[in-house]
């Protein structure tokens, strides 16, 4: 059972970790967020990377034709992920 919990646990880790690495391209790459694909990609994260936005200043990166964004709260989200994801794996491998 603590195998299936952790399996469960790490698809959900790498799920979100995978979600907000794009997120986090298509910030740096200036994509369009009125495009269908970025604009959901955008919601979907937001709820996860809104609670660290303003601890760092987003730094904008000029392009040929567009300009990309390094958002901190991103990277932070997901370290805060991996490091949640650790320690619930810490827990039911401890038992």
């Amino acid at each position: 059972m603590n195998s299936g919990a952790r399996r469960i646990i790490g698809l959900v880790v790498g799920l979100v970790q995978a979600v907000l690495l794009i997120r986090l391209i298509l910030k740096l790459l200036g994509a369009n967020p009125e495009n269908v694909f970025v604009n959901g990609v955008y919601m979907i994260t937001q709820p996860v990377v809104v609670i660290f936005e303003g601890i760092f200043a987003q730094i904008s990166v000029a392009n040929i034709s567009a300009t990309g964004v390094f958002e901190p709260a991103t990277l932070i989200a997901m370290l805060v992920v991996a490091l949640i994801g650790w320690v619930l794996q810490k827990i039911f491998s401890a038992h």
